[in-house]
């Protein structure tokens, strides 16, 4: 079970990252297209790091893997960066939380039929951890069904991030760790020069060029803990079966038992910083997701 500390782990540093992108996306870089090109660039940026350390010895078919799981990331952030500028986080999170397990539950059974040891266990656990991961991560229950009529950016992320998980464990399947994250990495970069090859996206990086260079600071922090909570993540990933991976984002509520401690701080300083509503009546809500989660967490001992 030591991919299950690692998502752990993963869930703790992207509920920092959380916050702010959360600033990001409504402030200094409110455009998701740059957003996710800075994230592609960093991405290419981390992959020349790793370039000492890693084997070239790596069949065509599993490098494209590991292409192909980077675009996917790349462009799966974009599309939550959509949804999460033109919504609310608490809208946006619990929609693409509850589909990407779902998703790649699916695409698991398809392209992994024997690696799934579903029994009752697994399937209750499954369940639970997916519900308190809506539970906690929506403002309210019905906020959830109110973002299923504006879902298209949220189930569009959740599908391609499904397939990057995917693709990513295919890939750690015929290689080592660092080797199959440089090639992700470099799948990332690949994803920001497809849309820096739109006319209009330098236009746009210009003209968030002031509003950037302000918050600079806040990007690389923000992208260095997402950095390290995707680290994890993959980690995680790698040492999975295929048959845990939904698992791992049936996890995302931990995530938002995280997120949710960091608003309630920010929030007695400044309660309009992050634009997150932290009423009474929500509390019991969230008490009953995190025992859903404890449930969930249970089983699978």
């Amino acid at each position: 079970m030591n991919w299950l500390l690692f998502a752990f782990l993963a869930y703790l540093f992207l509920a920092i990252a959380s916050v702010f992108d959360r600033y990001l996306l409504i402030g200094p870089i409110a455009n998701p297209r740059v957003y996710a090109i800075y994230h592609g660039l960093l991405w290419l940026g981390a992959g020349v790091v790793l370039l000492p350390f890693i084997s070239f010895e790596l069949p065509l078919k599993v490098i494209l893997f590991g292409v192909g799981a980077g675009l996917a990331r790349i462009f799966a952030i974009m599309f939550m960066a959509k949804g999460i500028a033109s919504q609310e986080v608490s809208r946006v999170l619990p929609v693409i939380g509850a589909l990407i397990p779902i998703f790649l539950f699916i695409l698991v059974l398809i392209f992994f039929p024997g690696s799934s040891n579903v029994d009752l266990s697994y399937i209750l656990a499954f369940a639970l951890l997916i519900v308190g991961s809506v539970l906690i991560s929506a403002r309210h229950i019905t906020s959830f069904f109110v973002s299923l009529k504006n879902a298209l950016y949220p189930a569009i992320a959740a599908f391609l991030f499904a397939v990057g998980f995917l693709l990513t464990k295919t890939l750690f399947l015929e290689s080592d760790f660092l080797s199959g994250l440089f090639i992700i990495l470099l799948g990332g970069g690949l994803g920001a020069g497809i849309l820096l090859l739109n006319p209009t996206a330098i236009k746009e990086i210009i003209s968030n060029k002031r509003s950037v260079g302000k918050s600079m600071l806040f990007f690389v922090v923000g992208a260095g803990f997402g950095g390290l909570g995707v680290l994890s993540q993959f980690y995680a990933v790698f040492l999975a079966e295929p048959g845990q991976i939904p698992l791992i984002n049936a996890l995302e509520g931990v995530r938002d038992i995280f997120l949710l401690g960091l608003i309630y701080f920010i929030s007695l300083w400044n309660p309009q910083l992050l634009k997150e509503e932290m009423k009474g009546a929500v509390i019991g809500q969230k008490v009953f997701a995190i025992l859903l989660i404890w449930l969930g967490l249970i089983l699978l001992r």
